[in-house]
Formats: C-alpha cells, structure tokens, sequence
C-alpha cells in the first residue's frame, strides 16, 4: 500500500481527480523506537498499549531514552499521529514524498487511470473464480503448476511460461529490480536463473527445469512492481523452450497441480507461521492472518532466513 502525509487544506480540487482506491486512516507511531511502524489509531487502546495510559514509563523503548524520568504528560510523549492516505489495492506498504500534489502523482491526478493496480481491477482482469482460490490469504492459480521453490509453470503453445507465485512475491516484499536471463540462453535446473533486488536485500532462485530461454516480459524492465501486483498475470518472468523429457516431468513429485498444491501451500503457510513465530518473534494475530508489510518490520537477517528457506531452498 502507499502511504503519504496527507494535510486536507492542500487537497484542492485535485481530490476531485484522484483515484477511488485512495483511502485515508488515522494512522500512530513511535517517535521514540527505531523503525516507524505505524499502527491504526484503535490499536492504542487495547489493554496492553501503554501509549495512552499513566504507566507508558514502563513502556521499554520509553525507559530506554528517558531512563527513570517522568514527563508530567498523561500520554507517552514519544506518540505521534498522523492522517495518511494509502492504495487499498496495492500490496506493498510504500512511504511517498509529501511533495507528491505539487509534483502531480498519478495517485492523485487523472493519471491514475494508467496505473497497473487501477486498470487490473477496474477492467476486470482478475482470474476467474473457478481458477483461483485463497488458501490462508495466499492466491493460488489452479491452472497452473507448481515447483517447490514457489515458481508457477504454464503451457503456452508448446512453450513453458514461467512466474513468481503469489507466496514468492510477498515474502520478497517491494520488488524493486528483477534481473531476468537473455533470450537464446541455456538454463539448467537447480542452477541461478532469476535475481531480485528487494527493499529488504537481493534473492537469486535457481530453474526449476532444463531448456532454452525464447521470451522474457520487457515490461518487468519498465516497472518490477507488476510481480507484486499480479503475479499470475501482468508480472510473468520469462518462457522457454523445454528440454526434451522435461514436460514429462511436470507430473513428478517436485510439481505440484490443482489439489496437491493448494495442501502444499497450506504445510508452507504452517511452516511460515512456525519460523516466524520461533526463529524471529512475530506473533500471528486474529485468525494467523499475515501483514502485507511484515518485511518492514524484520531485520535483513530475518528476511534473509526467509528467502533461504522457501525461495532458495537452502536449510539453517
């Protein structure tokens, strides 16, 4: 999702002409702790918050700066908050320059209507529901098949298309550059064939198959985000040119299809949940539903250990 300071005197007629999935919310932080978090507003009077209570000194990130020393303020003076306005159709939490009215984004201009996230739902270009399935918040495509390391494989005239599932994608985070294969090259499986370049650090996944790269979607050159905003669509990797025996191999045990991938993704969920939970302290909220914008939260290490073990594949 995008996020901007949002001062309501400065919107102007240009609101008229923003795009509809600009919402605004009441969003609070921590001046005071080392990552701006933002939290919706309510959240600060659940009855562990400290924030609005008295004893907020005995909050640790308080006690850290100001030791023992009392404010004299009935709030935590570390808390701030601010109104905000996001996509509610992005996927990815992304801070935008204040700035953004005078220098005319196209969130809030007639642009709008050229963005990727705008034109996928308004046209209607979504799978049909008779293909794609949520399994534990996850999309899952039905029609296509699955390789352990979160790669979707699909037919197309004799050529295998290759992309990021919608797992993969969410736990790069922001997607900022993809180093795709060049056309004519030989790829091996189990050896490098993408590069990411993320918010968080670099993922490199390895092929999932034998063959000869024949297409690669330019569009990913102009704007890598579409792998976060359609994974199954617009934000395609690359096809190629199966090696002899290898469509053959789509129906082994390493590629997955239609039930037996949506009860893969559900053990990767779990085991999603475990790591997060035991290795890196992230307790699951109501219904173990996961944050779009868990990443920004984690250290690089924590992300790190992410991509090793599910993209990657590599153990510990």
């Amino acid at each position: 999702m995008l996020l901007l300071l949002w001062e309501k005197e400065e919107q102007g007629d240009k609101m008229e002409t923003r795009c509809p999935f600009l919402k605004e919310e009441r969003m609070a932080f921590c001046k005071a702790f080392p990552i701006k978090k933002m939290l919706p507003l309510d959240r600060l009077y659940l009855k562990d918050s400290l924030c609005l209570r008295g004893d907020y000194t005995q909050c640790p990130t308080y006690r850290e700066k100001k030791g023992d020393m009392v404010s004299g303020k009935r709030v935590c003076p570390f808390l701030e908050v601010e109104s905000v306005i996001y996509c509610e159709v992005y996927p990815i939490k992304k801070m935008i320059p204040a700035s953004c009215y005078k220098l005319e984004c196209p969130c809030t201009t007639e642009a709008y209507i050229d963005c990727p996230a705008y034109q996928k739902i308004a046209q209607g270009d979504i799978p049909p529901a008779a293909e794609a399935v949520r399994v534990r918040g996850f999309l899952l495509d039905d029609t296509v098949y699955y390789h352990k390391g979160h790669i979707w494989l699909q037919r197309v005239d004799g050529k295998l298309r290759l992309g990021l599932d919608d797992f993969g994608q969410w736990l790069l985070g922001e997607i900022k550059e993809v180093v795709l294969p060049n056309r004519g090259g030989k790829i091996i499986s189990g050896r490098p064939l993408l590069k990411f370049r993320c918010a968080q650090g670099t993922a490199e996944i390895s092929s999932p198959l034998n063959g000869i790269v024949v297409g690669i979607n330019e569009g990913l050159r102009e704007d890598s985000s579409l792998i976060n905003i359609d994974p199954y669509g617009q934000g395609w990797l690359l096809e190629v040119r199966p090696a002899k025996g290898e469509l053959a191999r789509l129906n082994q045990e390493e590629f997955l299809y239609g039930s037996n991938a949506r009860s893969w993704l559900e053990k990767e969920v779990d085991r999603l949940h475990y790591i997060l939970q035991t290795e890196i302290g992230v307790t699951m909220g109501d219904g173990g539903n996961l944050s779009r914008n868990l990443q920004e939260v984690m250290a690089p290490r924590q992300w790190g250990l992410l991509i090793k073990t599910f993209l990657e594949r590599k153990e510990g």
